[in-house]
């Protein structure tokens, strides 16, 4: 197969190889979120929308489950990490579970004491 017969299912760059995966992560946030919405949740594959009502709906809901997919898989990072970090002790999972420097001013308005 070639590239001009089959663009969409031949790639110049081979799927899963380290470049496809660099230019992969270069996407915006807004592809990436419905890449998700759309293969990962299946929310929008076969959607019955009547009107422009129900449109509105569906796409909350999919951005709704797709806030809490995010949300759920961090927890369950950093609990993971967590959990090794107690039982190996690693000081390499210490600094990667360190918060953030935070900057003056924002810790500031953060706090507002």
């Amino acid at each position: 197969m070639y590239v001009k017969e089959l663009p969409r299912l031949v790639n110049e760059i081979p799927r899963g190889s380290k470049r496809y995966n660099e230019i992969k992560k270069m996407r915006s946030a807004s592809e990436r979120a419905n890449s998700t919405i759309k293969k990962d949740l299946n929310i929008i594959d076969k959607p019955r929308v009547l009107n422009i009502s129900r449109s509105n709906i569906l796409s909350q809901l999919a951005a709704i489950v797709l806030l809490l997919k995010r949300a759920f898989s961090f927890i369950i990072r950093t609990t993971n990490l967590l959990r090794k970090l107690y039982e190996i002790n690693d000081p390499d999972i210490e600094t990667i579970l360190k918060p953030p420097i935070i900057p003056k001013a924002l810790a500031n308005i953060i706090q507002l004491e």
